[in-house]
């Protein structure tokens, strides 16, 4: 799908606006966003907190977006188990009927407090196809209480635009970088990513080689989780000087969108790279952390998505900190493989504590991410002793 996402975020507080007009019928509100990890933000996060989720109004062809729905003035049965389900009506902009599906379950459990509001595990993934038509796609979902026998009809709306072409000049300088870059996840406009991603890579900011993974792990997890936008990568591709180019060559090959008739077609020094790049696997973030940069990376993920799952990972490597010591010890030794990479674990680990509590500190959802952890993840009793001081040091 193609997409000018216009976003809006809300708050649990809006959705508490929205439901206080009908507090004693089923009620409920409808999501469609192209955040990909919101089911995380909502999962994973304390009920006392207010997850943001940002919808979007306008999708582009190949594009993906999910719909699902949040339900509340619920009914229960007699052993304090709900029943709620949905439907859903996604109508083409000549009115018939694109897709329909219906008994989605909503929410049917035992529930110990039925004020709390409830969000689906049925979420749709949807994207338009090339042969569709633009324009205003009207969705409607009926939320159902099986309980009591109530229903609530709620409708939107979204649409189907062509994907803007790609555009430098919307980049004005350094700080305009930096600021779209550094929030990314709260306000997610992956149509925009080719034009700061090409700006990154002209701009002495890369001459830095340090800050390449972190900078280049936000815009792989950008685009591999975006692969309508290869379009407009390759069509900016033939223009651009071979050091664009080879950044451009980092990110087709990295994010698996790039095509065998794209790189077939590669020759000289561009070929050349992308051969090296190809044989040079990416590092795995989720494996064994065995040098910072995969700290960096997982960061940079977390710019990208907002997800829960980078900064689980980066919690559970807390257990480094039985290499607390080794950095010094590291001059007396003999200096062995093993003694060299237990003295990185011990910079890995100060560089981590450091990360969490300013992260902690700068993103409320990082922090809301870690109470979370505290008091629900399976931690080692290292980690959570760790994560502990961490939140500790914050307040």
């Amino acid at each position: 799908m193609k997409t000018k996402n216009n976003m809006r975020k809300f708050g649990l507080s809006f959705l508490l606006m929205v439901i206080a007009f009908n507090c004693y019928a089923i009620d409920g509100l409808l999501i469609k966003t192209i955040d990909y990890t919101f089911k995380e933000k909502w999962s994973n996060t304390v009920s006392s907190s207010i997850p943001a989720i940002t919808t979007c109004d306008t999708v582009f062809k190949k594009q993906y977006f999910f719909i699902t729905a949040i339900a509340a003035g619920y009914d229960l049965d007699n052993k304090d188990i709900s029943n709620v389900q949905y439907s859903i009506k996604v109508t083409k902009p000549d009115n018939s009927i694109y897709f329909s599906q219906e008994n989605l379950p909503l929410v049917n459990k035992k529930i110990s407090n039925k004020n709390n509001l409830q969000m689906s595990d049925a979420i749709l993934k949807i994207c338009f196809e090339n042969n569709d038509a633009f324009g205003k796609y009207k969705i409607e979902i009926e939320i159902i209480d099986k309980i009591s026998g109530k229903s609530k009809t709620i409708n939107s709306d979204i649409i189907l635009a062509p994907l803007p072409a790609f555009n430098q000049q919307q980049v004005k300088d350094d700080d305009d970088f930096s600021k779209w870059l550094g929030r990314y996840y709260e306000n997610p406009n992956p149509k925009k990513a080719l034009a700061y991603y090409v700006y990154y890579s002209q701009s002495k900011i890369s001459d830095n080689e340090s800050s390449f993974w972190p900078v280049f792990s936000i815009f792989n997890e950008i685009v591999k989780n975006n692969s309508y936008l290869l379009p407009q990568i390759i069509d900016c591709y033939k223009g651009q000087d071979l050091k664009t180019k080879i950044y451009l060559l980092y990110l087709l090959t990295y994010s698996n969108v790039g095509t065998n008739d794209f790189f077939n077609s590669l020759e000289g020094d561009e070929k050349d790279t992308y051969l090296k790049i190809k044989d040079a696997p990416l590092k795995d973030i989720y494996g064994v952390i065995s040098d910072a940069s995969q700290l960096d990376m997982l960061w940079g993920t977390f710019t990208a998505n907002g997800g829960y799952q980078p900064i689980l990972k980066l919690i559970q490597t807390l257990d480094y900190s039985k290499y607390q010591g080794d950095l010094d010890k590291f001059k007396k030794s003999k200096q062995t493989s093993e003694d060299r990479q237990k003295a990185v674990n011990n910079a890995i680990y100060n560089s981590l504590v450091w990360s969490l509590t300013s992260n902690c500190k700068q993103h409320e959802l990082v922090k809301e991410y870690c109470d979370w952890v505290v008091e629900f993840e399976n931690l080692s009793s290292v980690q959570k002793d760790e994560l502990k001081k961490i939140l500790n040091d914050k307040k």
